[in-house]
């Protein structure tokens, strides 16, 4: 078999045309076309991670703003609640000092009444006692109760001992008082009872002292002596306000476990409310 060179030469020129029209008209546009392709779809990626690094940037940045509204948001629930719990703090200052005030108003109040009481129970029974002793005295012995002190106060200038009875001379004004009025005979017993006891040229001086319940005093500067009915009534004055003031103690530690309940009751009141508040 015989091999046509003609043929073959003009087969490899026809391949080569071929292929240079092929590339020429094919092969470049194609890759051409591929290589925009590409461009575009690197674009698209491009596009597509810018968008994705944006979104990522903004929920980033949701996040931050979440995250500072939660803090803001326990900072708003903190203060509330130390809003809350200093209000309440402020009621129940204000409603103890309310209840203070009250019972101290209402202990001086109490007080006043009872001084009141006893000084009227005191004159009462200081009245009561001089008319007693004055019938008493009248119907046994048929002496007044005036003239029975003069002779007590007497009484009393005689059982003095030395010392007690140079002070009292060394004096150098002397003075007698009475819870009543002294007529000339008393006031002229008396004088003799001092000029007896302290010397002929003492003469005392004389004033109605109010203060002396059914009294008589001798008083010469610094010293005093006297008898009054006081003396008795003071003994039971001071039975009296300690019995007074026992019963006041009773009624204020009542009261004070009362206020106390009540306090314990409004504290609890004050915290529910306080927990509804913040919740």
């Amino acid at each position: 078999m015989q091999i046509d060179w003609l043929t073959v030469a003009a087969q490899i020129v026809n391949f080569l045309v071929l292929v240079w029209l092929l590339k020429h008209f094919l092969y470049g546009p194609v890759t051409a076309a591929m290589a925009r392709r590409e461009d575009r779809i690197a674009e698209r990626v491009t596009a597509a991670q810018e968008r994705e690094d944006a979104a990522e940037r903004e929920r980033e940045r949701l996040h931050e703003r979440m995250e500072r509204l939660e803090d803001r948001r326990d900072a708003v629930l903190e203060q509330a609640r130390e809003e809350a719990e200093s209000e309440k703090q402020r009621l129940l200052d204000e409603a103890r000092a309310e209840v203070d005030d009250k019972r101290a108003h209402w202990r001086e109040q109490l007080r006043n009444e009872q001084d009141a009481f006893v000084r009227q129970l005191r004159r009462q029974t200081a009245e009561g006692f001089a008319d007693l002793a004055r019938k008493a005295l009248s119907d046994l012995a048929d002496v007044a109760l005036e003239d029975r002190m003069v002779e007590t106060l007497g009484a009393r200038l005689a059982g003095l001992d030395e010392d007690e009875r140079e002070q009292f001379r060394g004096a150098d004004e002397l003075v007698v008082s009475t819870g009543f009025a002294l007529d000339d005979d008393r006031r002229g017993r008396l004088i003799e009872l001092v000029q007896e006891h302290l010397g002929e040229d003492r003469q005392p001086g004389f004033e109605q002292d109010p203060e002396l319940v059914c009294g008589i005093a001798l008083t010469a500067g610094g010293r005093r002596l006297a008898w009054s009915q006081a003396d008795y009534l003071d003994g039971f004055e001071r039975k009296l306000t300690a019995h007074l003031d026992q019963r006041r103690r009773e009624s204020a530690d009542t009261e004070s476990k009362a206020e106390s309940d009540a306090d314990t009751d409004a504290d609890a009141d004050a915290e529910q409310g306080t927990a509804a508040a913040t919740s």
